[in-house]
């Protein structure tokens, strides 16, 4: 029943998104650019015209024509083929960051606001002091600290992108915790595991989701502009926010080396920005009323589980 209940729910998701024309279109062009870099990641060099990374100076700067779609770069690489292969790195490096403070914002936030006290209090004030300083300006510094790598570049990310998943399910539990069917279970001595994952989990991760999906353009613009600014990235890897940054020299003499990856960045983001509105529509109004906790009585085993269903009231 639980199965059936996932699929009807889903299936409801993907009709509202699909009468949605925005919506469809941001899930054709994420459904698009994770198709390329699953295939590639799987193909290799097999799925593009040129080898990525060969030099052949006497083919550089060429313009877009049949033979280089998008042209070639200073050093011959075609630059169609760098961004099919720069498409895993910069969907894996964006999707680790934000599954990363997904889990660990759902973790300390759901501690924070179950528990309350000193918990709470060491949590939030932790959260308050990464946020307290620009993401981006320490990202470039841990990076720069690290070294060049793509490793590097992702764990430069990952430790300073977590503390607003932290507030977001924080204020998330809190709501939750007020209800009755909360209440119910704390008043028969259920665990907190129990009641995170039977009461509170199915309630925050609408909207935990839908904020991570439109946090994935964001966390490739950070990804991006380390590239840019050439921290973290080392040279030579096929990366769109690297590829870009030879904008800086050839914007009035080559523009196509640079501005057809910032064109797929754009793409990317505005994909993952219009699917995720997609999802906060269609999860608010379909899900979130058909929640069902399923509640043990805990003083006689024996007895048929309760079933609460929650219509969004509160008394």
């Amino acid at each position: 029943m639980k199965q059936a209940g996932l699929i009807g729910g889903a299936r409801k998701v993907l009709g509202d998104i699909y009468q949605n024309r925005l919506s469809m279109a941001g899930l054709v062009l994420s459904a698009f650019f994770v198709l390329l870099a699953v295939l590639y990641s799987i193909l290799g060099t097999r799925m593009v015209p040129y080898n990525p990374y060969r030099l052949d100076l006497s083919a550089a700067n060429l313009p877009p024509s049949m033979q280089h779609i998008f042209g070639t770069d200073a050093l011959g690489r075609d630059i169609f083929s760098r961004i099919i292969a720069a498409m895993p790195i910069d969907m894996a490096m964006p999707a680790g960051i934000v599954l990363f403070s997904l889990l660990i914002g759902i973790l300390l936030g759901s501690i924070a606001g179950y528990f309350r006290g000193a918990a709470e209090e060491v949590i939030m004030r932790l959260t308050d002091l990464f946020l307290a300083f620009p993401s981006i300006i320490m990202a470039l510094a841990i990076a720069a600290t690290l070294g060049p790598s793509i490793p590097h570049a992702m764990l430069s990310v990952m430790i300073v992108w977590w503390p607003p998943y932290v507030r977001l399910a924080r204020g998330s539990v809190l709501e939750v915790t007020a209800q009755d069917f909360v209440t119910a279970s704390k008043a028969m001595d259920l665990s907190f595991p129990y009641i995170l994952r039977h009461d509170i989990l199915p309630n925050i991760l609408p909207t935990m989701i839908v904020y991570a999906t439109m946090d994935f353009g964001t966390a490739l613009l950070t990804i991006s502009t380390l590239g840019f600014l050439g921290v973290g990235i080392p040279v030579g890897t096929p990366e769109l926010g690297l590829m870009a940054s030879s904008l800086t020299t050839t914007l009035y003499t080559y523009p196509w080396e640079g501005l057809i990856p910032a064109a797929f960045i754009f793409l990317i983001v505005l994909g993952f920005g219009l699917l995720g509105e997609g999802l906060r529509d269609a999860l608010d109004v379909n899900l979130r009323p058909h929640i069902i906790r399923r509640v043990p009585r805990k003083a006689d085993e024996d007895r048929p589980l309760v079933l609460i269903k929650d219509t969004g009231q509160s008394n």
